[in-house]
């Protein structure tokens, strides 16, 4: 558990006094930057006294170096898919770590699928290989794993905490992998992009990772706004008071939102941001 951090500099007028946003897709645009309206929005927003975080399905060590090009400082992130809770400093605030049998019987299903699949600890990631089939991801990312020859036998054996796995996929077989990988007991599996499969622990996920930052900041989920693009972020959005869902996203988020955004190439998010800060919404 953490302390409850008391948020007391809010103005009388913003309704949403936290902003949960997802990052890929959402604040990122699609040629890997990040709009000065984007920043300006944050800042505005955070100078009249509102709480910006990020909601991530990536590496902490990932978004962490991406947190400058936002304008943040000081600020609560989350990672792994909500089973990771840190401050930007890299204090850690809370871990939900994977069942062990569960993030095993996922690795072993890609292995035998013959799928790229990777695990995820608190420090680092540890992959079979870095070839054509998964090298973008990890380029993307800005990441460089640990490799290790059978995955899912380290994964079995080693005493870290298991936050995460991650399976590469063809995005036309994303429906029957979903359905092929979502009996195992103990772990929820979602897509996060038409390309990658996740799975968490039951207790982790953006939903939940939502009411961690409202329990540590002190503010109710219904003063809680979202913003979000894919499957992942859809328990997110419905956990929010107000889910906002980006023009590009996908059926399944827009359908959890109350509201659509432009897309993340027009400043989706920044103009929702600057209503919240005017109080015209």
């Amino acid at each position: 558990m953490f302390d409850i951090l008391p948020c007391l500099a809010y103005t009388q007028g913003m309704r949403y006094k936290l902003a949960l946003s997802d990052f890929d897709g959402t604040l990122l645009r699609r040629d890997d930057t990040i709009s000065p309206r984007t920043v300006r929005a944050i800042a505005g927003y955070t100078a009249a006294g509102g709480t910006f975080c990020v909601s991530t399905g990536r590496a902490f060590s990932s978004i962490a170096q991406r947190l400058n090009e936002l304008g943040l400082g000081d600020c609560v992130v989350m990672s792994c898919q909500g089973a990771l809770f840190k401050r930007s400093s890299g204090e850690t605030l809370k871990v939900v770590p994977m069942d062990r049998e569960g993030a095993v019987a996922f690795l072993r299903k890609a292995e035998a699928l013959d799928l790229p699949c990777q695990f995820y600890t608190e420090d680092e990631i540890y992959a079979p290989y870095v070839n054509e089939r998964n090298e973008e991801y990890f380029r993307m990312n800005r990441l460089t794993p640990v490799l290790t020859d059978n995955v899912s036998q380290f994964a079995s054996t080693c005493n870290m905490p298991i936050l995460k796995t991650l399976a590469v996929i063809p995005p036309e077989r994303r429906e029957e992998l979903l359905a092929a990988f979502s009996g195992i007991a103990e772990i929820k599996v979602f897509a996060s992009h038409p390309m990658l499969l996740e799975a968490v622990s039951t207790d982790a996920g953006k939903g939940n990772g939502l009411k961690h930052a409202c329990a540590y900041l002190g503010i109710s989920p219904h003063e809680c706004v979202a913003f979000g693009d894919e499957q992942n972020d859809v328990e997110m959005l419905l956990a929010a008071d107000l889910g906002v869902a980006v023009a590009n996203a996908v059926t399944e988020a827009k359908q959890a939102a109350g509201l659509i955004t432009d897309d993340c190439d027009d400043d989706g998010v920044a103009k929702v941001l600057e209503k919240i800060t005017a109080s015209e919404l």
